[in-house]
């Protein structure tokens, strides 16, 4: 059994949010990284766990979306600003 934990519904809202415009974020991640990338696509694995796809200038990475803290999207025209995701 997968130890990954659900993202609250209305943080998942934010994220397609960012993956429908293109947005570039500033992610913060559980091990105290940034990474700064743009939002490609949400996805779902078989095994249930959930992932952001992003894009930097290393390629497309994926990260769990338990593993974010927060994203703030750094376009000035986003629709909203810094939002918690995943509980520390």
């Amino acid at each position: 059994m997968s130890d990954y934990k659900m993202i609250p519904c209305a943080h998942y809202d934010y994220l397609e949010l960012a993956c429908m415009h293109g947005y570039r974020l500033d992610i913060e991640l559980q091990d105290g990284s940034l990474c700064q990338a743009r939002a490609i696509t949400t996805q779902t694995h078989a095994d249930k766990t959930e992932w952001l796809v992003v894009e930097h200038q290393a390629g497309q990475q994926a990260l769990r979306l338990d593993s974010i803290i927060a994203i703030t999207p750094t376009d000035p025209h986003a629709s909203f600003g810094r939002v918690m995701i995943a509980c520390q």
